[in-house]
């Protein structure tokens, strides 16, 4: 049975109106108090089985010669790097390999500043196809497929495909560039203050009130539009998780995912739903600057974890459906061959891991990255971000809907206007891929605009 986009929209809104009736029935009935609607409204409504069971496979679109020559010519780039660093380090010459520093280490203008201005030239860049820029072709490419994520191959395709981004910001900025990582120990390190982060404010990803972001390099841009629903249902990296990863000793410990105190993707994943709004599905997230970012710390964390083993390249783990070590990586919507030609085991090799290099992580050791934006807890001997400083009237409404505090009716409006702009330019019959919640902070509030 086929549903189309307005009858989703029509089933949403009956959803949300029987949930908002019920609330109110409660509250004649004097059974709700001021948290009930956070964990049992939304949990009534309609849920991601319905999205699942009503939304068809996935269209392909990118499905022109054009984005193939474009994204085969980045392929090349890459390859011929790898070559350059290989015959480096044979040589022993210094290779000049970029580096990737925290979102907010200093210089700023140096670090984030460059990437920013390299994701709106990109967003501008129309030099591909007419009809769609050159930043919203590659992020079409992450689909949040089975082959993308959920086993090993998660970590090399993710790798390949961030290359494949700074190559084409480099293409249209300059050499060097990076996407910087996004570290989110530092945010969860605030408590119950971390929808007030600074990453969130106009110097960096812009504001995380629940709509469409109005401020910042990425408000306004063309093409996809990028919602936010901050400090929803998911959660935040915390030290000892990087901890307890970093404590294993083979791959196949941190693919597991039914030991998610290890499962590196699976704190991945958590990170996406507490962004919330587009990145909350794997259809949308790489439209989001965000997304780039938080991976390339997935990706800094893998590299520490591979650094350790004796043999990373050959410690791939097997018995992974749609990750088997000889499968070729599979860009679901670059249509015409070839695909990168790279096997999932090939992308776990040295070749592409030394294509990058990582400051170390902000620490009261280094003065937090000399960043003005970070400070040192001497209590915790960690570095802490400090909290975006806002308007009143703008610091209230972030914080009341990412708190949870404002009434239910602004709370549904703001997440279904979420929904509405997620949804209107997914192709009818896209299934949405929603990360999973296998590990949520019990002090996470269940906000979602995908949950209601």
């Amino acid at each position: 049975m086929h549903i189309d986009k307005t009858s989703i929209s029509l089933l949403l809104s009956l959803f949300i109106a029987s949930c908002l009736q019920n609330v109110e029935a409660d509250i004649l009935n004097n059974q709700t108090n001021a948290t009930y609607y956070k964990t049992d409204c939304f949990e009534r409504g309609i849920n991601i089985i319905c999205f699942k069971k009503f939304l068809q496979p996935a269209v392909e679109t990118l499905n022109d010669t054009s984005s193939s020559n474009f994204l085969s010519a980045l392929w090349r780039k890459i390859n011929s790097e790898a070559d350059t660093t290989a015959n480096s380090r044979h040589k022993r010459q210094a290779s000049g390999v970029p580096i990737r520093r925290e979102v907010r280490a200093a210089p700023y203008e140096n670090n984030f500043l460059r990437y920013a201005l390299a994701v709106r030239r990109l967003k501008y860049h129309y030099g591909v196809r007419s009809d769609l820029n050159t930043y919203d072709i590659i992020a079409s490419i992450h689909t949040g497929s089975n082959s993308e994520h959920d086993g090993p191959g998660f970590l090399s395709w993710h790798r390949i495909y961030l290359l494949l981004f700074e190559a084409a910001l480099q293409a249209v900025f300059g050499q060097g560039v990076t996407a910087p990582y996004w570290d989110s120990s530092l945010d969860f390190a605030m408590g119950n203050r971390q929808s007030k982060t600074i990453i969130f404010s106009n110097k960096y990803f812009g504001t995380p009130v629940i709509d469409t972001i109005t401020g910042g390099f990425f408000a306004n841009l063309p093409g996809r539009t990028i919602t936010r629903a901050i400090n929803g249902r998911g959660g935040l990296i915390s030290k000892n998780a990087i901890a307890a990863v970093l404590s294993r000793t083979s791959h196949s410990q941190i693919v597991n995912q039914d030991q998610v105190r290890y499962c590196w993707e699976c704190y991945h994943d958590i990170v996406h739903r507490w962004v919330g709004g587009i990145m909350e599905t794997g259809i949308s997230a790489a439209f989001d600057p965000i997304f780039w970012c938080h991976h390339s710390f997935v990706d800094k964390i893998w590299e520490l974890f591979r650094q350790r083993l004796r043999n990373a390249p050959a410690d791939y783990p097997l018995g992974y459906e749609n990750h088997g070590p000889n499968n070729q990586m599979n860009f679901s919507n670059y249509r015409y061959r070839p695909n990168p030609p790279i096997t999932n085991q090939e992308g776990f090799s040295n070749r592409y891991a030394r294509l990058r290099e990582y400051d170390p992580a902000p620490s009261c050791q280094n003065q937090c990255s000399n960043s003005p934006d970070l400070f040192c807890d001497p209590t915790r001997d960690i570095c802490v971000s400090r909290e975006a400083v806002t308007s009143v009237a703008q610091d209230a409404t972030a914080d009341d809907i990412a708190s949870g505090w404002s009434d239910i009716t602004t709370t549904v409006m703001a997440l279904r206007k979420v929904q509405q702009e997620v949804l209107k330019d997914i192709p009818p019959g896209t299934p949405l891929n929603l990360f999973r919640i296998r590990q949520v902070d019990p002090q996470t509030r269940p906000l979602s605009a995908f949950d209601v």
